[in-house]
């Protein structure tokens, strides 16, 4: 359980330093009528000049799917999608981890009291 839990820390504060690390100045804006989604992105990041202005019709695509194009915007410009913009990605993420740490906790829990029953 610490394990998994350092390994968790680990990877955040990665992330939460490579970010940190580069400077950038950034303006995004991204809107959803159901119909169109429109992303547009302009600024500075690590001196490379940013104008992308991109307009999708999505009125057949699940919330997962437009998730995916504006993660796949966001990369093909060598940025990662702020997290205030994939509340759902996050809402599930946070969730995956509280299942498995429930799960081992429980698994744990079930082999001591198998070994206590033994003894």
């Amino acid at each position: 359980m610490k394990l998994l839990f350092i390994t968790l820390l680990l990877c955040i504060s990665i992330f939460t330093s490579a970010e940190a690390a580069t400077p950038s100045v950034l303006r995004t804006r991204i809107s959803d009528n159901g119909v169109t989604l429109s992303i547009q992105i302009n600024g500075y990041k690590n001196g490379r000049k940013i104008n992308y202005d991109q307009t999708t019709n999505v009125s057949r695509l699940n919330w997962l799917q437009k998730e995916l194009v504006k993660y796949r915007a966001f990369r093909s410009q060598g940025l990662f999608l702020p997290l205030r913009e994939m509340p759902g990605l996050c809402m599930t993420a946070s969730g995956l981890v509280v299942l498995m740490s429930t799960l081992s906790m429980m698994g744990y829990t079930m082999k001591r009291i198998s070994r206590a029953n033994h003894l």
